[in-house]
């Protein structure tokens, strides 16, 4: 999809790429901290592979899907085994891994429909006991630019309509917390009530050129997110 090329070409900055590692390592803490004993892990869309490289350091059999060959490609040159295929189906055998993850992927769901048959395949493909995560943009603290930032968005996501979708798909929700980007806590609040205002979104969709895209960036980076745990029957 030449659309997602584009995010390929937005290489992240020397800062953009601590903030995204130190958001895999805090993200992938609570995922170890949830099934203690995982040594396997799925991620559907794997972006620039700052998460990949979190499990790989953290000691964890990594495989990425993605449907655009070169974030794929990028992630197959650091060593990690890559499939190509487009969600919700998955080209992966039953119960092969203890864990499977998503960031930023559900919403881009044409419908509940689709959310829900993209969960359930994630919990098929994951043992018993073992655990589905995902991550997504919190609608009440994105707001209009949850519509804004990407055309493909598609279904809402929110801390409690992940609660239903996630027990919808016969997920144990074992856990779930907000996020701001690299942050979390008090910090990660008081990132997202000045970055990640909506003030900071109209302010930077008034600025015009690369000045407006910045902040605009930093909107959606430290806006509020969800990430949330569901254990495998």
């Amino acid at each position: 999809m030449p659309f997602y090329d584009y995010y390929d070409d937005l290489q992240p900055t020397g800062i953009g790429r601590t903030w995204a590692m130190t958001q895999a390592r805090n993200v992938l803490s609570h995922l170890r901290a949830a099934h203690p004993t995982a040594a396997s892990l799925l991620e559907i869309g794997p972006g620039h592979g700052s998460f990949a490289l979190a499990c790989a350091q953290a000691g964890l059999r990594y495989t990425a899907l993605d449907v655009n060959l070169r974030l794929l490609q990028s992630i197959q040159a650091a060593g990690h085994v890559g499939v190509r295929a487009r969600a919700p189906r998955l080209p992966i055998t039953d119960r092969r891994y203890d864990i499977a993850f998503a960031s930023h992927v559900v919403e881009h769901s044409p419908s509940f429909v689709d959310a829900l048959a993209f969960t359930t395949e994630l919990s098929r493909v994951v043992a018993p006991a073992g655990v589905v995560a995902l991550v997504a943009p919190d609608y009440l603290a994105l707001r209009e630019d949850f519509w804004n930032c990407d055309y493909s968005h598609g279904f809402v996501t929110t801390r409690r309509r992940l609660g239903q979708l996630l027990r919808d798909a016969g997920l144990q929700v074992i856990g779930d917390t907000y996020i701001w980007g690299p942050f979390q806590g008090l910090r990660g609040a008081l990132a997202g009530a000045t970055l990640g205002s909506r003030l900071s979104g109209a302010v930077a969709r008034a600025l015009p050129g690369r000045a407006g895209e910045r902040l605009y960036k930093a909107r959606l980076t430290f806006s509020r997110a969800i990430l949330i745990l569901g254990q495998v029957p």
